[in-house]
């Protein structure tokens, strides 16, 4: 059998740290990781993310552990250049690759695929 619990307000044990559920549910990541793909690629923290791949130099793919609504979610990312290339950039590596359970991300600098060792990926949006 089912049950609802309705609340306005999440607390702790001790009422000192508050958040309005509507927060959690409107606006906050839904999910997020740090990879680091130097050497042996390793998932240093995450949420939401069941498993990633190393899909080869300076590419990988996050599979999202509680699906999104759809693949129109936005995401956010960050990384250390390895480099000084100031046009070094994250991006999803096509457009098919971005779905409701997976997105695909490669850093590149200086025109080619590179590792680094912090990649930082952040998802919003709705989830399933």
């Amino acid at each position: 059998m089912a049950s609802i619990l309705r609340v306005n307000t999440l607390t702790d044990a001790s009422s000192n740290n508050s958040i309005a559920t509507s927060f959690i549910f409107g606006g906050s990541a839904k999910a997020w990781a740090e990879i680091d793909m130097t050497g042996t690629a390793t998932n240093n923290d995450s949420f939401n993310i069941a498993s990633f791949t190393d899909a080869g130099t300076g590419a990988f793919n996050l599979v999202i552990s509680s699906d999104m609504a759809n693949g129109n979610y936005c995401f956010s990312s960050g990384f250390n250049n390895q480099s000084s290339d100031a046009s070094a950039f994250l991006k999803i590596t096509g457009a098919s690759n971005k779905t409701a359970g997976q997105i695909n991300m490669q850093k590149r600098e200086n025109g080619s695929t590179v590792d680094c060792d912090v990649n930082c990926v952040i998802l919003h949006g709705d989830l399933a």
